[in-house]
């Protein structure tokens, strides 16, 4: 009865000069604040806001009332029109769309001696067969049922016609899971240069992938001889050492892999 008269007694008091401060410790904090009309202060205790499982009890909310909702965790207010819950980092996630990147690069070149009699029919989803592993590959993660992934490969092929003119073609394929996504062919023309070489950029878009880790890797096929002018061709470095035209930094191959979801 003494505290709630003490407390009246202080509240009418303060209340005359048109603020009030609440506090259990008047020797740290003995006024409000120049620009506050109430100031809740102490040095051991918290402000301690309405708990209501739900804001359909409320009848007539005005604008700004606020409370903390216990059923979900999330403190609420009240904008004039409707009920919003003050958001926090992990719920801007949820209706945010985040962007993710992956990337990978080769660390050497790969060459491939073999070369087939004829073109093959590449078909979108089909396996590895035939494929040689170029040695550059990341693991992406997917979050969200509802997801796009963009990946971009490029970099630079070469054939070891050191002493002859030659063209040449090939392809090179986006796996993922040991997949196929995106495949592109390219043909490297020339009837006068030596230790030829070829830019290839390969890009694609596929969509919804499952939840959880994949792995997207970086394929090569040898297309059919153009010539036998050359044995071989090597991706991300020199076909020879005759070659002095294109180095490992110059044709190093690059992976991007960019995940929105």
């Amino acid at each position: 009865m003494k505290r709630n008269l003490l407390f009246i007694a202080l509240f009418i008091s303060i209340y005359s000069f048109s603020q009030v401060l609440i506090t259990t410790n008047s020797s740290v904090y003995n006024e409000p604040d120049n620009s506050s009309v109430l100031q809740i202060a102490d040095n051991d205790k918290g402000f301690l806001m309405p708990r209501i499982a739900n804001e359909n009890v409320i009848s007539q909310p005005t604008e700004s009332l606020t409370f903390y909702k216990s059923s979900t965790g999330k403190f609420n207010f009240y904008s004039g029109s409707q009920w919003s819950k003050i958001y926090e980092q992990e719920d801007a996630a949820q209706v945010i769309d985040v962007t993710k990147n992956f990337v990978a690069h080769s660390s050497g070149k790969t060459t491939i001696t073999n070369f087939p009699s004829s073109i093959p029919n590449f078909t979108i989803g089909s396996g590895t067969t035939g494929w040689t592993d170029l040695n550059v590959y990341t693991t992406i993660n997917i979050t969200k049922s509802t997801n796009m992934n963009l990946v971009t490969v490029e970099g630079m092929s070469q054939i070891n016609n050191t002493s002859n003119a030659s063209s040449y073609q090939f392809a090179v394929g986006i796996f993922v899971d040991n997949e196929l996504k995106v495949v592109r062919k390219f043909y490297g023309y020339s009837t006068n240069a030596t230790c030829l070489w070829k830019k290839f950029n390969v890009s694609g878009v596929f969509e919804n992938l499952p939840v959880g880790s994949h792995v997207v890797k970086v394929y090569a096929y040898n297309l059919p001889k153009l010539s036998n002018n050359y044995s071989n061709i090597s991706y991300g470095g020199a076909a020879s050492t005759s070659c002095n035209n294109l180095n490992e930094e110059m044709a190093r191959i690059f992976l991007t892999a960019q995940v929105a979801e």
